[in-house]
């Protein structure tokens, strides 16, 4: 796969993200993918176990939408996109900034991390380039 179109394909699950939700965007992806959300614990999630997972996070809230900040191509097979979620709920908005971190095998999506700093995110690729 081509380095742009990892990049792409990034991009476009955060427009699903903002025109259908979660639901959306992880129907572009395989069933397959491994999910580590940061406030998961470490938990690795399927699409289904973080379906329910974020449903029980954002409670009585709603995603009204998601901007992307940046995405860029880190290494081969790893991309950085630094964003934020828009939550309306709870007697307002609240808007959330969060890192993700997508690797790629094979030319395909494996997993997809996510991290409450960019520090965070550009610790986790640096380990894992070196093989930790």
């Amino acid at each position: 796969m081509p380095q742009d179109s990892k990049i792409r394909q990034v991009r476009r699950i955060w427009e699903a993200v903002d025109e259908g939700g979660l639901e959306a965007a992880l129907q572009l992806t395989e069933p397959g993918v491994e999910w580590v959300p940061h406030t998961a614990g470490g938990r690795v999630l399927t699409s289904r176990e973080l379906l329910d997972f974020f449903a029980d996070f954002k409670g009585e809230r709603q995603v009204t939408g998601s901007r992307l900040y940046s995405v860029t191509l880190e290494a081969p097979d790893t991309v950085l996109a630094s964003g934020s979620f828009r939550l309306r709920g709870g007697g307002g908005i609240a808007e959330f900034q969060i890192q993700f971190v997508y690797r790629f095998e094979d030319d395909r999506l494996v997993r997809g991390s996510t991290y409450a700093t960019r520090a965070d995110a550009l610790d986790a690729i640096a380990r894992t380039a070196a093989g930790g």
